[in-house]
């Protein structure tokens, strides 16, 4: 079959092959531009309306600068803090001299029985550690004050009050009639480390670790977030909280 073209209603020559095709491909042109452009539309929409329905405008600031580091949260200062774990701990160094001095005695009196004398003397060094322990410490983060709250036991624990075997020197003067028993060092060791750490109760031990606590903190804390204030509490004080950030539509 021929075909023509016509115009105001007349025919005027017959169409040639790329004639044809050439309008067939025009036409195909056309529709392969509508079908992308109805994609950009309804796909635009889509990914409008996920952020329409994800949350407002800040929410969405918020988890973009959270996964730039931007965003401080609980878990990165305790991550900080778990580095100097070790370092949360305050010692004081002790030494001195004990003496034991034991007489056999009258029964039911208070008489000493004399040449029944026997004397120990101790010479002693030791360490009394006090400290806190991570999982004691409540951390508080709020970024619109750029503050760091940080909830403190009220008296760090003894870790260690340490009589190193190394750093005791025993002297004995024995006595035949009155021989020294086995456990008379050990037990005067043990007095001794009681009195060395109710002395140093007395001279301030605890607030000094809670000092040196602190300290540490400040400073490994602001190698990361200089531009967080961090601020301790006691267990008896509360963390203020953030403000609800108001919703934009979009």
């Amino acid at each position: 079959m021929r075909n023509y073209e016509y115009v105001n209603g007349r025919r005027v020559h017959e169409r040639g092959f790329f004639a044809r095709w050439g309008h067939r491909l025009v036409i195909l042109m056309a529709i392969i531009g509508a079908f992308y452009v109805a994609v950009f539309i309804f796909g635009w929409g889509r990914s409008s309306s996920k952020v329409k329905n994800g949350g407002s405008r800040e929410a969405i600031i918020a988890e973009e600068e959270k996964f730039h580091g931007i965003i401080l949260t609980r878990d990165n200062v305790m991550e900080q803090l778990q580095e100097i774990a070790e370092l949360m701990t305050y010692s004081e160094d002790y030494a001195g001299t004990a003496n034991v001095v034991d007489n056999l005695q009258i029964p039911y009196t208070d008489f000493d029985i004399w040449g029944t004398q026997h004397k120990i003397q101790i010479v002693y060094a030791g360490t009394i550690k006090v400290g806190y322990d991570l999982n004691e410490l409540k951390t508080v983060v709020n970024n619109q004050k750029k503050e760091i709250y940080i909830t403190i036991p009220l008296k760090p624990s003894v870790v260690d009050n340490n009589l190193p075997q190394e750093k005791v020197t025993i002297m004995q003067d024995n006595n035949v009639f009155n021989p020294i028993r086995a456990d008379e060092v050990n037990v005067r060791l043990t007095e001794v480390k009681a009195q060395q750490l109710e002395s140093a109760e007395k001279n301030g031990i605890y607030e000094k670790a809670e000092a040196h606590l602190k300290e540490i903190i400040i400073k490994t804390l602001a190698k990361v977030h200089s531009e967080y204030k961090v601020v301790f509490l006691s267990p008896l004080e509360q963390a203020p909280e953030e403000k609800p950030t108001t919703s934009v539509a979009q």
